[in-house]
């Protein structure tokens, strides 16, 4: 056996497995937790939606791009005090806003600059998005290490633990 060969088949140690095995279910659980936090967000932002002070704004700005992360619009809104304000809103491809179209925000009486725009999307779903497709990709990437773990485990101990 060369020094290649044995540098490969060498076993890992009980300390490297372990961070290995830490590090695949940080991954695996990061996944579920975007999710979580950009439900609870977009919850809040309902809520808002429903309780907030309602007020006229006006679009000034719409991306329409092809990428549907990248259609937004901004629409500047005054609130209670008095102070132009800016609210983002993600468009869906079936939206067409434009431009000095009217719309109504929702803010936070508290917190004027935290506000929705009605009859729009959360910002936060996108967080949702992401997190959905961690979560497929790490949790089957993980499976598929367990299960090649196994087998390699299995076949050790049917040879003997060679290796070979």
């Amino acid at each position: 056996m060369n020094s290649t060969e044995s540098v490969l088949n060498k076993p890992k140690s009980a300390v490297r497995r372990m961070v290995n095995v830490l590090f695949a279910v940080v991954l695996m659980l990061l996944g579920p937790a975007l999710m979580i936090t950009s439900y609870q967000q977009v919850d809040a932002d309902e809520e808002l939606a429903r309780t907030g002070v309602h007020v006229a704004g006006t679009i000034t700005y719409f991306s329409d791009a092809r990428k549907a992360s990248n259609r937004d619009i901004t629409v500047e809104y005054v609130a209670a005090d008095g102070v132009n304000r800016y609210a983002n809103a993600p468009v869906d491809h079936e939206q067409h806003p434009s431009v000095g179209e009217q719309v109504t925000v929702s803010y936070r009486e508290q917190q004027p600059d935290h506000a929705v725009v009605l009859g729009y999307g959360s910002t936060s779903e996108f967080l949702g998005g992401v997190g959905l497709i961690l979560t497929a990709v790490f949790t089957a990437s993980g499976l598929a290490l367990i299960v090649s773990g196994l087998r390699r485990r299995r076949r050790d101990t049917a040879s003997g633990g060679s290796g070979h």
